[in-house]
């Protein structure tokens, strides 16, 4: 389990978090929602040291908590999917996964696990392409098997989605779902679909506008009945997403 506790980001000078705290506990995943601009995507990068916290503390299983004030060794548990896949051009899929390699592993290692990380991914034949020659899918999917590679415990999902089409959107989430059951890894996700939020998360949280905090909590039924495509697209789910919906326009 991984507490964040009294986070509070200011930037310019101005307040952008004020007291954000929420827990993952492994293989879950808690997405984050709120009004753009509001300090989803500074929350992640403060997780992982970009954004310096004015104030937070990070608490992981039972061991005593650290102030989020400093970069410590506990942001070390977080790794970052960006929004784009950002992959170098000049190098291709293996490669790119390749260099996000932990300074421990050797090299033949390495490669071993970035070619398992591809099949993982779905991409197992595509080792040997490079950036231009991959879809938007697959470049999302190389960027998700480079940031598996750091062997973070908690994945930061800053909509990683959001460029792709909606039918292949659909198929990743779906697929992401799997995914996180699989490693046991948890997972934080900022996305401003309702749907893709109740698909994916066991719970979701929406901000409020600036400074921002937690607004609303939201609990989603148990992943097994979140798979269901009836439930998804069923009255249930609707009716959550109205709820959602009306938060954040409260927001």
């Amino acid at each position: 389990m991984i507490t964040i506790s009294e986070l509070s980001v200011g930037l310019d000078g101005k307040d952008i978090l004020l007291d954000v705290g929420f827990s993952v506990a492994d293989r879950s995943l808690v997405a984050i929602m709120g009004p753009s601009g509001c300090g989803k995507s500074t929350l992640l990068k403060a997780l992982i040291g970009l954004n310096v916290c004015t104030s937070g503390k990070i608490q992981i299983d039972e061991l005593p908590s650290e102030s989020l004030t400093d970069w410590s060794t506990s942001q070390s548990t977080f790794s970052l999917v960006p929004q784009a896949p950002l992959l170098l051009p000049w190098k291709n899929a293996l490669q790119n996964i390749l260099t996000a390699t932990p300074a421990r592993m050797n090299l033949s290692e390495a490669t071993a696990q970035a070619k398992s990380l591809l099949a993982r991914v779905e991409l197992v034949d595509a080792c040997d392409l490079y950036p231009w020659q991959l879809s938007q899918g697959m470049a999302a999917r190389v960027s998700l098997a480079r940031t598996l590679m750091m062997k973070s415990r908690v994945l930061l999902l800053d909509e990683p989605f959001a460029a792709i089409d909606a039918t292949t959107r659909f198929k990743l989430q779906r697929w992401m779902l799997e995914l996180v059951d699989q490693l046991g890894q948890a997972a934080i996700l900022v996305t401003h679909d309702p749907r893709e939020a109740l698909l994916l998360a066991d719970e979701i949280i929406v901000l409020n506008g600036r400074p921002a905090g937690a607004r609303q909590r939201f609990k989603t039924p148990l992943r097994n009945v979140r798979r269901e495509s009836n439930w998804i697209f069923g009255p249930e789910a609707g009716e959550l997403e109205k709820e959602i919906r009306l938060s954040l326009e409260k927001s």
